[in-house]
């Protein structure tokens, strides 16, 4: 074999990579784009978690509007670039939005959003589900400050709820990233909380019997 005509195959090359350019230009203006509503998302998010630990519920609702609003963005330029979907930078900024939403209908309306009604991919909303365990703790220490140990024993059971639900979830990193990990730091936090919560129920039996037994002797 032999090539006759390399000037017209190195012009096909040429012509070739410079369509491939243009594509790939595009694809970095969009993912740069992609990068700074994330960034904004996250930053939302924030706010809405702050508020509501602030127990400022108005303020919340303003920034989750906000947070709507950038991810209703966010999804439409992914589904004109799939490429972009499956992503760090995607799952990481849709974690932080189900983070948010889930917590805040945790608080607010004492519900919990689904995947079809958040419209996000089932991977991004386990995260996300996840890193509310976290906020759970704090809520439910929040409570104990507060001698609220019923509405505390709740958050718990909701933390311990996620957890059991995702704990059984046996996937490879590949087709799962980050819930592993997540998952072992959500059942320490568990943990704590429930030797906590345990400890705390305990001294109040004891001082709760030890009232008692002052009040019978006072009677007496």
């Amino acid at each position: 074999m032999s090539v006759k005509s390399p000037q017209s195959i190195i012009e096909a090359i040429w012509s070739n990579v410079q369509e491939a350019d243009k594509v790939l230009r595009k694809r970095d203006e969009v993912r740069e784009h992609i990068i700074k509503i994330s960034r904004d998302i996250i930053r939302e998010s924030g706010y809405v978690i702050t508020s509501l630990h602030s127990g400022e519920i108005s303020d919340a609702t303003q920034h989750l509007g906000k947070m709507n609003e950038l991810f209703k963005e966010f999804s439409s330029i992914l589904r004109n670039f799939p490429e972009l979907r499956f992503t760090g930078l995607v799952f990481n900024a849709e974690a932080e939005y189900v983070e948010a939403r889930v917590l805040y209908d945790i608080a607010v309306h004492n519900r919990v959003p689904s995947i079809a009604e958040l419209g996000i991919d089932p991977v991004s909303y386990l995260q996300g589900l996840l890193d509310v365990v976290g906020e759970l703790k704090r809520l439910t220490l929040e409570s104990v400050s507060k001698n609220d140990f019923n509405t505390a024993t709740n958050y718990f059971k909701i933390a311990e709820g996620i957890y059991e639900a995702i704990r059984p979830l046996d996937y490879p990193e590949a087709l799962l990233p980050g819930v592993r990990r997540k998952t072992d730091i959500a059942r320490a936090v568990v943990e704590t909380l429930r030797s906590l919560l345990t400890d705390l129920r305990f001294r109040k039996e004891l001082l709760d019997a030890l009232e008692l037994t002052r009040n019978l002797f006072r009677n007496t």
